[in-house]
């Protein structure tokens, strides 16, 4: 199954980014509005990732994907922002859906087509391999900019589990309606 070749993945750029070793942007940095010793909020990628490793998270959000046209990193993006005790509003989400629309259609969904499409493919998996992690860059990158929406957002004081009100707003306003079970089953999974 290609999901956890995908999931160690990105559980690899996990640990390289979470490291305050190998990222400046480590959590644990001190930062002008920071005392020393005080926690700042993680960036949103190595969070993305953290939350994405662990046990049917990634299955939920691939199922979201696949059966009601989820999209992953805007879904993590609503974590994270959970996660500073934040409630998506109307204009977060049509913000987000801008970047949304110059991501996701035009990039990512072309290379996930093209990366699905390579696994049957004889002699494919190199090409695959290479899809695979332009892909992981193009959500990596796409993520970014939706990081960039929450410079308005009050900061919270340090990292924190997801606010449970806020999960369960945010997921119910980043998936359809008729998604209901696999937003539970989300929101249990992240809770």
């Amino acid at each position: 199954m290609w999901t956890a070749p995908w999931c160690a993945r990105r559980a690899a750029w996990a640990f390289t980014w979470a490291s305050p070793w190998a990222n400046p942007l480590a959590e644990n940095r001190v930062t002008e509005d920071t005392a020393p010793g005080e926690p700042t909020p993680a960036p949103l990628w190595p969070f993305a990732l953290e939350i994405y490793a662990r046990p049917g998270v990634a299955a939920l959000c691939l199922e979201a994907q696949d059966t009601v046209g989820a999209d992953v990193p805007l879904l993590l993006w609503g974590v994270w922002a959970a996660a500073r005790g934040h409630i998506l509003t109307e204009a977060d989400m049509n913000a987000a859906q801008a970047l949304a629309d110059r991501w996701r259609g035009p990039v990512i969904a072309p290379l996930r087509h093209a990366r699905r499409a390579l696994k049957d493919l004889p002699g494919g998996e190199a090409l695959r391999q290479d899809v695979k992690a332009a892909e992981l860059e193009a959500e990596r990158l796409y993520m970014t900019a939706l990081e960039g929406l929450a410079a308005g957002w009050p900061s919270p004081v340090g990292p924190r589990p997801p606010c449970p009100t806020a999960l369960r707003d945010n997921l119910a306003r980043l998936l359809p309606p008729d998604a209901g079970p696999v937003t539970e089953r989300l929101h249990k999974a992240l809770s």
